[in-house]
């Protein structure tokens, strides 16, 4: 019995030597409680931390740190090349297992409220923003749905382009990101409750189909019959009423969500003041802020006060270039990415090209310059000729699920 025993505890000692252990690589890791970017957070992880490895499933890592168990993705085990911009290095507030009642980590809340308060957004929007949660039983109800026939193994392996581009925000870009948006709001929300919901369905599937399959993207319709669409940097997205009624099937939807989250995923609409960027002072003083940042501002000396407003210009440019669009390559860039995106969720790759006929034909109002009459011919003429570009096998079917869009849009 005394050797039985003994042979346990061995077997155990191995075990636990043997477990695979990951550390945090980079400046920002969210613990999930579930696979996937739709799941609640439970943590943040500072760069240095260890964790054992438990299991590893699509790109996710379940792992155990301190007395947690929960979701990483395998992506913060990778180290990326250090960011030197202004709003990296006001990303280094210490948020280890700390997330705040509303679902945000201390330094996302705190720049976010400040930033709606620079932007005059919309003051319910952070109340919008958490409350709209994806279901996770739903949601996988709805791949099933649609993966039902598919066989998504043909394509969800295509080639995504390389890019060096950071494939995370820091706490202050992810909070200007949301000041942007609740300005954005300000136009208007529309809420209907099932057409949201689908919405973001179909949002998240393009997203698992994307190199930022970890950022927790949200999809919002603005009540205006203008047709635009907009991407806030940390994952809020925009798109009016107007330009889902331009469309016909779900991929139509798809592409335009894809095209959206094709910006976000390459910083667009940042990238562009780079340069700037680089020429702000920048230090260590937006480190010192207080648990929930409540009182953000306060105390600064002269020289914070002067680094600070030149942060908030650049972020007022970021907004004017969001809302007024984006450089014409960042155009062609996201619409090729979008087509990426889509044949990889399975859908009707090319359907973005027919829908941005469709507007170009009806010449619609938008008073964003990428969706005017001008800016849609060029943006066919790219797609065009990028669609070429992509080698695929004529066998493979793809969906446009134009059923299921019209029964939704009809509700």
């Amino acid at each position: 019995m005394r050797k039985i025993f003994l042979i346990i505890i061995l077997i155990y000692t191995l075990f636990l030597y043997s477990e695979e252990t990951g550390i945090v690589k980079r400046d920002r890791a969210v613990l999930r409680n579930g696979p996937g970017s739709i799941f609640e957070i439970i943590a943040e992880l500072a760069q240095g931390t260890t964790f054992n490895i438990l299991e590893k499933e699509n790109g996710w890592l379940n792992i155990e740190v301190d007395t947690l168990n929960g979701f990483v993705s395998k992506k913060v085990t990778e180290e990326r090349k250090a960011q030197k911009d202004i709003f990296a290095m006001m990303g280094t507030q210490e948020t280890t297992l700390r997330v705040s009642q509303h679902g945000m980590s201390a330094g996302v809340k705190g720049f976010a409220e400040r930033f709606t308060q620079k932007f005059d957004g919309n003051p319910d929007f952070i109340e919008l923003y958490t409350s709209l949660k994806i279901s996770p039983v739903g949601y996988e109800q709805f791949k099933k749905e649609t993966y039902y026939d598919y066989d998504l193994y043909l394509v969800d392996n295509y080639p995504i382009p390389v890019s060096e581009v950071k494939d995370y925000f820091s706490f202050s870009e992810e909070g200007m990101g949301f000041g942007i948006a609740s300005r954005i709001a300000s136009i208007g929300i529309y809420q209907e409750p099932e057409l949201t919901e689908y919405i973001n369905y179909v949002g998240n599937l393009i997203v698992e189909a994307t190199e930022v399959y970890d950022i927790n993207f949200k999809f919002f319709i603005l009540d205006t019959e203008k047709v635009n669409a907009y991407a806030c940097p940390g994952g809020i997205i925009f798109i009016t009423k107007g330009l889902l009624k331009t469309m016909i099937n779900e991929a139509e939807l798809a592409g335009v969500l894809a095209h959206e989250i094709a910006h976000v995923a390459r910083h667009h609409g940042m990238m562009e003041l780079e340069e700037r960027k680089y020429h702000i002072k920048a230090d260590d003083v937006f480190a010192e802020m207080d648990e929930e940042l409540e009182k953000v501002g306060s105390g600064y000396d002269e020289d914070t006060k002067e680094i600070e407003a030149e942060m908030e210009e650049l972020a007022f440019e970021i907004y004017e270039t969001i809302f007024n669009g984006r450089l014409e390559e960042y155009e062609e860039e996201a619409d090729f990415l979008a087509m990426i995106y889509s044949l990889r969720a399975g859908y009707q790759y090319r359907q973005l090209l027919n829908l941005l006929k469709k507007i170009y034909i009806a010449d619609c109002e938008s008073t964003n310059e990428h969706y005017t009459h001008d800016q849609i011919s060029k943006r066919i003429e790219d797609l065009e000729k990028n669609k070429e570009k992509i080698d695929v096998s004529s066998n493979i079917l793809f969906m446009d699920n134009q059923e299921r869009f019209l029964r939704i849009q009809n509700l």
